[in-house]
């Protein structure tokens, strides 16, 4: 691996090759159980590219050679798309960060977090439309190829609905892509194009005002018309985030909010949209994550005995568990389950990532990627590839 990295350090500014950032960056926040760690490889270095320019080296490198690259933001996702399972090159974004505004669309790097470009935005009279709750460290690429819902999902839908094109790099170069063509990068964690860059369509900054109320959650999806956020906590999550002990309805509108509720319990939640997962520091908690239609989501709720979180969207319903940890692999288990009930009444897991390629929620990309990178040199065994870990759930699949 000599001449790889030799080549490497001659084409790109920062290149790491020390056995300390080897082993942090071969996983991100998925935990994995200890008997599977043999599973992970770790990368033969870690490189940050500053440019457009860079990232072609590292690819005309990757192919030269063989070895696959594993993109990589924050890593702030429980999916597995940052886990090394092969010897690779890692790309870490995080130094590709610019910001670009024009009229109501903003040009930003794969590495920029998202907070980052809120604050940056808001300077400007401007705001996103839509960002994860892991604002504060999650970047616009990472967030992008998992291809999730997030804050203001309610009326602007997911983070692919408000792209208006991406610039990704693949072996043949550098590309612009719209429309009907994000759905084969978008969610699918970068296996099958490296993405640099995003245009974001942007709303106006206008002042976000909230209200909490008490109710169920059949009655809560009655009450969501106007809103541009809405989350539902059942009584045991909000125990555990320490809110009322209660089930409760957060609605967030772009002004005056349209109905009654608890406003200084609403603004207190709003405020922390960005810690959910506090809810998990006192207790070691595994999460899992379901999306539902909304015809079936109260009759999923109602099977449910865990803390949970709903959000909607302007599509259908994704739903948080938490599931405390006595036995983590009972934990896990449940986990799976969980899944499985949601795809019961028409539902499916949130992501894909290492963890659920087998669920063919991106066959469509299949084909695609074999065209543009026959080698499975981008990101292997994700998304739209099996894996040891994939086919280990597999199995537990088959038992819970």
């Amino acid at each position: 691996m000599d001449s790889v990295i030799l080549e490497l350090s001659h084409s790109i500014k920062r290149v790491d090759t020390h056995p300390l950032q080897r082993v942090l960056y071969s996983q991100d926040l998925l935990k994995i159980p200890k008997f599977l760690e043999r599973f992970v490889k770790h990368p033969i270095c870690v490189v940050q590219p500053e440019s457009d320019e860079e990232v072609r080296a590292v690819l005309k490198i990757s192919r030269k050679y063989g070895i696959p690259v594993v993109p990589r933001g924050a890593a702030t996702s429980a999916y597995g798309g940052a886990v090394t399972i092969k010897p690779c090159i890692v790309v870490d974004f995080t130094r590709m960060r610019k910001i670009e505004i024009a009229g109501k669309k903003a040009v930003v790097e794969s590495g920029a977090v998202w907070l980052d470009v809120e604050k940056e935005l808001n300077r400007h009279g401007l705001a996103l439309r839509v960002y994860p709750s892991s604002a504060p460290a999650g970047t616009v690429g990472g967030w992008i190829a998992q291809g999730g819902y997030g804050i203001g999902s309610l009326k602007y839908g997911g983070i692919g609905k408000n792209i208006e094109w991406l610039e990704v790099a693949d072996f043949d170069g550098i590309k612009k892509v719209g429309g009907d063509e994000l759905k084969n990068y978008v969610g699918l964690f970068g296996t099958t194009g490296l993405i640099l860059r995003a245009c974001l369509k942007l709303r106006d900054n206008v002042r976000i005002d909230s209200v909490a109320i008490k109710t169920d959650f059949a009655k809560s999806i009655d009450l969501l018309d106007g809103a541009y956020h809405g989350v539902f906590v059942n009584r045991e999550l909000a125990k555990m985030l320490g809110f009322n002990e209660a089930d409760l309805l957060l609605l967030s509108y772009e002004g005056e909010a349209e109905k009654e509720g608890d406003k200084e319990l609403g603004s207190r939640m709003w405020e922390n949209r960005f810690n959910l997962f506090r809810a998990g520091r006192e207790r070691e908690v595994v999460f899992t994550e379901a999306i539902l239609p909304y015809e079936t989501a109260p009759d999923f709720l109602s099977t449910v005995d865990i803390p949970v979180e709903a959000v909607f969207t302007k599509d259908n319903v994704v739903f948080l568990g938490f599931i405390p940890v006595g036995n983590y692999y009972r934990a896990a288990l449940k986990a799976i389950k969980f899944i499985k009930i949601a795809e019961k009444f028409g539902g499916r897991t949130y992501a894909t990532g290492m963890l659920f390629p087998h669920k063919g929620l991106a066959d469509y990309a299949g084909s695609y990627k074999k065209a543009i990178d026959p080698d499975s040199l981008l990101n292997p065994g994700k998304a739209v590839e099996g894996n040891s870990f994939s086919r280990m759930i597999k199995l537990a699949e088959m038992i819970v």
